[in-house]
């Protein structure tokens, strides 16, 4: 019966998601119009490990795979009782980072050991916290369906901002599991023209036996934003009294913007399976079976693995403000509107055999070779109408890795990988992980090193680039990387200390004019973190500093100095009623971030003004009763009492004090 109750509530989520797509794609030509998301009368549209963890004494295993490999591990799963509503706010994914204000907008972490390798498709990478990736996808197996349903809304009628999440997941027997995941974000936008609509979802299932393993999604994205380049003048924000015909700005719609009608579109889908046989044989245990005869498990010798992923990505960048947009930009390389399209697919098949740890005694460590596979088309527009330059790449690679992930004394992870045939040839990876672990005061502690050293072709919309504004095919040299670090974590003491550095030779960035460049010379960035929590009865306060030193703060500017506090009492009512009352704060010092340019949607460098210095205060009282969380939040209540310098990029504010509020229900009996 409940499996039968959930195939009906996964039937209502996507029929409502797929609804919601259609009735945004049917509105104009070029599939979809957020005219109304700017609109004040119109409504919206409708660590390794190789164990299981348990949620409210229920056996539910959520795990990650390994990329290329597709070794499992666990992974953590939203259950916490206490900051729930931190989790959905966009400065919740680091302690510094930057957007254009509304929810489900390009983001940039300004701490640069967050920042991933540039994908080949790059206007993605803008969206990189709401995308789906082989190696952030969780898989379940469940002893008892789970479900999770999670809403949050911010805002008045005109600047409504919602999100909609939801996973639901069963097992069909002991060896199949199936699920769905959907993230609907729809943002009206406190300022003209930045609303978003974000939408995507996942199919997923696994197969889990001795011999053969499987695990599958098919996912799709479909994101929205809706461009308005920033506010013209960042004293409306600073300075709200002082403005030319001296009235005071008491409506963020009455702000002027540097024009309006535009929007990006990037859709994705994407395929993916892994998938292995492992060699082996059955040894006799400890116990009888039901039967008495003595038991026996399968123990795996080596595993036959492939996986397959395939995506395919389309962008498009559209205005029906030629003349607002037009005066943004100094070059004209295409006649006529503003339509700029460019399109993406790729198919990447891994192949790898396993040696696997610890089928004997002798067998102290793991190993695996692997090849990949990569072939990609992209699509780019000619100044001819109607004609595409077509690019074809296919890129070879061999690799291995060596692994010893069993025991708690010392753990560690090698791997190489090395592009042999294609325009990748030459290219490498060398990464490494040394993890030692120790009681202390009766408590865990751990250290560990990571390192790498990497020779990485530049991603080819970073090489090869056409458009009405943009215009550029680059012969770019391999950058270098090379990283050094170290953490050190003690639970006896609530303390979590890592620091390394790194060093860049011909580093890409995106220069004042929004082109790429390249820094030829050497760049170093040295990184410090430091989390440190203390809890005294109910009293709670959470802490997090980052420290950053770039050499070269004219190519790449960072905040010297990002910190996260967060005081709260927390106490049980009535035994079952879970009550948090607090307040957090995120700070960063002042810097030259960089602006989020729309027709690209990079971020590239400024000069011009600095962001930061600036306290974004909240207040919140987070609920958890049984199995559902709740949420009230007074989102930036420091606008009140501090000099509105709430800028999170260049021209681009955050939202002025709101309401939040939401709710996340968990079933799971």
């Amino acid at each position: 019966m409940k499996q039968f109750i959930h195939i009906v509530l996964l039937s209502v989520l996507f029929s409502g998601a797929l609804q919601a797509q259609r009735s945004g794609e049917s509105r104009k030509r070029g599939g979809f119009s957020l005219s109304g998301l700017s609109s004040p009368t119109s409504m919206p549209a409708d660590s390794l490990v190789s164990d299981s963890t348990r949620l409210n004494s229920k056996r539910i295993t959520a795990f990650r795979l390994t990329d290329k490999i597709g070794d499992t591990y666990i992974a953590p799963m939203d259950t916490n009782r206490m900051n729930y509503y931190n989790s959905t706010l966009v400065e919740g994914k680091s302690v510094a980072i930057g957007y254009l204000g509304n929810l489900g907008s390009p983001l940039q972490s300004k701490i640069f050991s967050e920042r991933k390798e540039e994908r080949d498709f790059i206007f993605a990478d803008a969206y990189d916290y709401y995308l789906t990736t082989p190696t952030n996808a969780n898989f379940f197996d469940t002893k008892i369906p789970y479900s999770n349903l999670m809403y949050t809304t911010m805002g008045g009628s005109t600047q409504k901002e919602e999100q909609l999440k939801g996973t639901l997941t069963s097992n069909f027997g002991k060896k199949v599991n199936v699920g769905a995941d959907l993230d609907y974000i729809y943002g009206r936008g406190y300022y003209n023209s930045n609303g978003t609509k974000l939408l995507s979802y996942r199919l997923f299932g696994n197969y889990i036996s001795d011999r053969y393993q499987m695990y599958a999604y098919l996912a799709n994205s479909n994101f929205v934003n809706f461009e308005n380049g920033g506010i013209t003048n960042d004293r409306y924000i600073t300075n709200p009294d002082d403005y030319t015909d001296g009235r005071r700005v008491t409506d963020t719609k009455n702000i002027p913007v540097r024009y309006s009608n535009t929007w990006n579109r990037v859709r994705g889908k994407q395929f993916f399976v892994s998938h292995r046989y492992n060699l082996g044989f059955m040894r006799t245990t400890e116990g009888t079976d039901e039967d008495g005869d003595p038991k026996e498990e399968f123990v795996p010798v080596s595993s036959i693995i492939h996986t397959l992923e395939y995506k395919d990505n389309r962008r498009r960048f559209i205005t029906h403000d030629a003349v607002g947009v037009d005066s943004s930009y100094v070059n004209n390389y295409i006649d006529g509107s503003v339509n700029d399209t460019t399109s993406y697919w790729s198919i990447k098949n891994t192949f790898a055999l396993s040696l696997r740890e610890g089928f004997q005694d002798w067998a102290k460590f793991g190993l695996t070779a692997f090849i990949n596979i990569d072939k990609s088309r992209y699509r780019l527009m000619d100044s001819i109408p109607r004609n595409k330059y077509i690019y074809d790449e296919v890129s070879t690679f061999v690799g291995g890795e060596l692994s010893k992930r069993q025991g708690s004394i010392l753990t560690y992870v090698a791997r190489g990988e090395l592009g042999i045939v294609g325009p990748d040839a030459g290219e490498f990876r060398l990464t490494g992980e040394l993890k030692s672990s120790f009681p202390l005061f009766r408590k865990e502690a751990s250290i560990k090193a990571v390192g790498y050293i990497k020779n990485l072709t530049p991603a080819f919309y970073q090489r090869h680039y056409h458009s009405k504004y943009f215009w550029w095919d680059y012969k770019l040299k391999n950058i270098q990387r090379v990283y050094a670090g170290a953490e050190v974590n003690l639970e006896s003491t609530r303390t979590n200390l890592s620091a390394g550095v790194e060093s860049i030779q011909n580093y890409v960035y995106f220069n004042t004019q929004g082109t790429p460049d390249q820094f030829e010379s050497n760049l170093q960035v040295i990184t410090a973190r430091l989390k440190q929590d203390f809890r005294f009865g109910a009293f709670n306060w959470e802490n997090e500093a980052v420290y950053q030193l770039s050499s070269e703060k004219k190519i790449l500017p960072l905040p010297q100095l990002s910190l996260y506090s967060n005081m709260y009492l927390g106490v049980k009512l009535a035994k079952v009623l879970t009550l948090q009352l607090g307040a957090d704060v995120h700070y960063h010092t002042s810097y030259y971030a960089p602006y989020y340019q729309p027709a690209t949607q990079q971020f590239q460098l400024q000069e011009e003004v600095e962001v930061g210095n600036y306290p974004l205060i909240n207040a919140y009282a987070n609920l958890h009763l049984k199995q559902a969380r709740f949420f009230v939040m007074f989102y930036n209540v420091g606008s009140k009492f501090v000099d509105p310098e709430y800028f999170s990029l260049p021209h681009y504010p955050l939202n002025p004090m709101s309401m939040k509020m939401g709710i996340s229900v968990t079933f799971n009996d």
